[in-house]
């Protein structure tokens, strides 16, 4: 059967509240804006279908080119499953993600299966060089600013309105090992001794079918907010404009959209200056914490078959930087950070994508 190459086939977590399923999400809203056709294929996990999609240049068609937006390792589990999947397409590109500087050299067979691999940062770009030498592209994805919904989330978890509230974000099927959100609690803890109006909001998402003990790590305290539903995009929206500050102590991390959304909605961000975000965080938009390498823990990190690193921020100092949050929020929303709004439109990146888009369409 004829396949048509004016479009592109996206394979991916495409109605998933998940990172990944936002990749691909992205990517279709500029392939929208540019006018180009496309199908999706949507792979099924756990909360398939929580997020509505409608796409004006979304069609049913096999097109030529296939985008795979999920980790090389699971794409590769995909392709053993459904083969169809990658016999359909003429062309095979990996949009892949990956979160340690060293990939494992015998899941290479997962990068060759692909014609070409992009990536959304330099760190991933340099991890999966090591590996292959196919071409391989670093080019971030939109990170779509969504229209608030009016929700008042100080309101509904009594946050009073001149409290400074810290934000972290995480899906706990991402490992809590990377993420790190209990130095998030210990350096909100010792502020907290200290300053009787910090507040901080953990938002968990993907934590149903993880057993009773899933959030048992978390401790009780009454200015620490837990929001645990699913929200749709205003509504996350809604939850950086409650907050001040946006906390991330990660050990790693491939690209960091929650960054980027935080800083879009103009918080002020301390993170670690380390890995993926270090393509969008300045000294002049983030409160950058210090950090000494660490080898990764045995089992700390899936399909890890080698040895590896990442980055352990320095608590101490993190909690300088989050004191010196609380001071510039005095001042209002971080200024510096809004610019990247247009750095990661659609429209912005659409122009950039625009001649590499073509060259697979002719």
């Amino acid at each position: 059967m004829m396949r048509s190459t004016l479009g592109f086939n996206l394979v991916g977590y495409a109605t998933s509240p998940t990172g990944l399923g936002e990749d691909l999400r992205s990517f279709a809203a500029m392939l929208n804006h540019l006018g180009i056709a496309f199908s999706v294929v949507d792979v099924p996990t756990d909360v398939q279908g929580q997020v509505r999609v409608s796409w004006q240049h979304m069609t049913t068609q096999d097109y030529g080119t296939s985008i795979f937006f999920m980790a090389a390792t699971e794409c590769d589990r995909l392709a053993k499953q459904h083969p169809s999947l990658t016999a359909m397409a003429r062309t095979k590109v990996g949009y892949f993600l990956w979160e340690l500087p060293d990939f494992p050299p015998e899941q290479a067979q997962a990068l060759r299966l692909m014609d070409h691999i992009w990536c959304p940062t330099r760190f991933v770009q340099q991890a999966f060089f090591k590996q292959s030498r196919q071409l391989t592209l670093a080019l971030p994805l939109p990170v779509v600013q969504h229209g608030a919904t009016g929700r008042d989330f100080r309101a509904q978890l009594g946050i009073p309105s001149q409290a400074f509230v810290s934000l972290y974000m995480l899906d706990l099927h991402s490992t809590l090992q990377r993420k790190n959100p209990q130095a998030v609690l210990r350096v909100f803890l010792k502020m907290a001794q200290d300053c009787p109006d910090a507040y901080l909001i953990l938002k968990v998402s993907r934590w149903q079918n993880m057993g009773s003990k899933a959030l048992q790590w978390i401790p009780p305290h009454p200015r620490i907010k837990l929001v645990k539903e699913t929200l749709q995009p205003g509504e996350l929206t809604d939850l950086y404009l409650s907050a001040n500050c946006y906390l991330s102590l990660h050990r790693s991390e491939g690209f960091g959209r929650t960054l980027v959304e935080a800083l879009q909605n103009g918080l002020h961000l301390v993170c670690t200056d380390f890995s993926g975000p270090q393509d969008f965080v300045t000294e002049e938009n983030t409160l950058l914490v210090r950090w000494q390498r660490v080898e990764v823990d045995a089992n700390a990190y899936p399909n890890l078959t080698i040895q590896s690193w990442w980055a352990e921020p320095d608590e101490s100092h993190a909690l300088q930087r989050l004191y010196q949050a609380r001071e510039k929020s005095l001042f209002g929303r971080n200024q510096a950070a809004m610019a990247l709004s247009q750095q990661f439109s659609y429209e912005g990146l659409a122009t950039k994508y625009r001649p590499i888009l073509q060259a697979y369409l002719n």
